[in-house]
C-alpha cells in the first residue's frame, strides 16, 4: 500500500472513530480535516468536504478555521472538489444556522462561475438556503441587487458588482422564483417582510431595465400584490417617488425643449401597476400628473410626442379614478383637471387625434370638463 492509500485509510479510521467519541478524538480528526484541504491529493479534500460539516460546530475556536477550509475547497482547481465544497457550505449551514448569512454571500459570489454544471449546484445550494432561513437568504439576496454605490471608482468592481446583480435577479426570477413565491413570501412571513422592503428599497436607484423585472417578475407575482393591498400601494408610491425624480432629471438641462428621457418608462409602469393591476390608488396616480406634467409651463418644454404621451395617460388615469373612487374625493383633482384642459385640447389638437388613444383622452377630457360643469352628468363607460 502506497504512501497516499495508507494515509486516506488511517483519516478514515479517525474519522469512524471520532464519530462515537465527544472529546479530543474528535478535535483531533478536525484538524486533519482542516489540514488535508491543503494538500495535493484530490480524494483527501474530497474526504475533508464531506466530514468538516460533521465536526466543525463542537469546537468553537475551530469554526472559523473549518469555514475557511471549506471556501478554499471551492475555490480549488478541481472541479469535483469545488462541486464537493458547495456541498459542504450547505451542510454547515444545515448544521449552524448562524452560518446561513455569510454561506449565502459566499454562494452569491460563486454564481459568477464558468462552468454551467458547477452553477447549478452552486443555485441548488442557495435553494437549500432558502429553505434553511428565508428571511436571512432573501436580505442577503436584496443587498446584491442594489447598484453599486457612487463613491466606488475601480470599473472592475463595478463590471462585477452589475454583473452579479443581473445574475442574482435572474436567479430570483428563474430557479428560486417557485420556491419563493410558494414557500417563503406568503403574506405576513418574515421572508415576505424582507424581500418587499428589500426590493421597494431598490427601486429608487436601480436601472429601468432591472425595475422592470424586480416590478413585475418578482413583486406581482407574490400574493400580497392584490387589489386593495397596503403592499400595492407602497410600490405604487415608490415609483411616483421615482418618477418625480426622473422628471426633475429630465427638465435640469437648460434647453428650449425637454425629453423624457426616462421618465416615460415610469409613467408606463404606474399605469400598469395601478390601472391594468388595480394596485395602489389611482388617485394617487393622477395626482402625479395634474397640476405638474400638465401644466402649461411643462407641457410647452416637451415635443409634440411627450406631450401626446403625458395627456393620455393622464386622461386615462382620470378615467380609472372615475371608475373607482368616490365622487367627493374626486372634486379637487377634477376641477385641476379642468383648469389644466385649455393647454391639453390645444396640444391635442396642433398633433391631431389620428390615433385612437388620442380620441380617447380628448373624450375622457371632455366628459371631465362636462361632470364639473353639469352635475347629473353620467359616469364614462370607458374604462382604459
Amino acid at each position: 500500500m502506497d504512501h497516499n492509500a495508507r494515509e486516506e485509510r488511517e483519516i478514515q479510521d479517525l474519522i469512524r472513530q471520532a464519530t462515537a467519541n465527544r472529546g479530543n478524538l474528535r478535535l483531533k480528526a478536525l484538524s486533519k480535516l482542516i489540514e488535508i484541504t491543503h494538500t495535493e491529493k484530490t480524494s483527501l479534500k474530497i474526504l475533508a468536504a464531506k466530514h468538516i460539516p460533521d465536526l466543525f460546530n463542537d469546537f468553537p475556536d475551530q469554526e472559523e478555521a473549518a469555514i475557511n477550509a471549506v471556501y478554499d475547497l471551492c475555490e480549488d482547481q478541481e472541479k469535483s472538489v469545488r462541486k464537493e465544497g458547495y456541498g459542504a457550505i450547505t451542510a454547515v449551514s444545515k448544521v449552524a444556522n448562524k452560518w446561513v448569512k455569510r454561506n449565502t454571500d459566499v454562494l452569491l459570489q460563486l454564481l459568477q462561475s464558468d462552468e454551467p454544471d458547477e452553477v447549478t449546484v452552486v443555485k441548488q445550494a442557495l435553494i437549500a438556503h432558502l429553505d434553511f432561513d428565508p428571511r436571512v437568504t432573501l436580505g442577503v439576496l436584496c443587498d446584491q441587487i442594489l447598484p453599486a454605490e457612487e463613491s466606488m471608482v475601480d470599473p472592475d468592481e463595478l463590471y462585477m458588482r452589475d454583473r452579479l446583480r443581473t445574475l442574482v435577479l435572474a436567479f430570483l426570477t428563474g430557479e428560486a422564483k417557485e420556491a419563493i413565491v410558494e414557500r417563503h413570501t406568503v403574506p405576513g412571513s418574515d421572508g415576505e417582510d424582507v424581500l418587499v422592503e428589500g426590493l421597494l428599497a431598490a427601486i429608487p436607484i436601480l436601472a429601468p431595465t432591472d425595475t422592470d423585472i424586480v416590478v413585475k417578475q418578482l413583486l406581482l407575482q407574490l400574493q400580497s400584490f392584490r387589489p386593495g393591498s397596503s403592499r400595492g400601494t407602497s410600490l405604487l408610491l415608490a415609483l411616483i417617488t421615482k418618477a418625480q425624480l426622473c422628471l426633475k432629471a429630465d427638465f435640469a438641462a437648460k434647453q428650449s425643449q425637454s425629453s423624457l428621457t426616462t421618465t416615460r418608462f415610469y409613467m408606463d409602469l404606474m399605469s400598469y401597476v395601478a390601472i391594468e393591476k388595480s394596485l395602489g390608488s389611482p388617485t394617487d396616480l393622477l395626482k402625479f400628473y395634474v397640476p405638474g406634467p400638465v401644466s402649461k409651463v411643462t407641457l410647452t418644454r416637451l415635443s409634440a410626442d411627450d406631450q401626446i404621451f403625458v395627456i393620455c395617460n393622464m386622461a386615462e388615469a382620470l378615467a380609472a379614478c372615475e371608475k373607482a373612487v368616490d365622487a367627493s374625493q374626486l372634486s379637487v383633482l377634477r376641477n385641476q383637471s379642468v383648469e389644466a384642459s385649455p393647454i391639453l385640447f390645444e396640444c391635442l389638437a396642433k398633433a391631431g387625434v389620428a390615433h385612437e388613444r388620442s380620441r380617447r383622452a380628448c373624450t375622457l377630457i371632455l366628459e371631465c370638463c362636462l361632470r364639473v360643469s353639469v352635475p347629473d352628468f353620467p359616469n364614462p363607460s370607458y374604462r382604459p
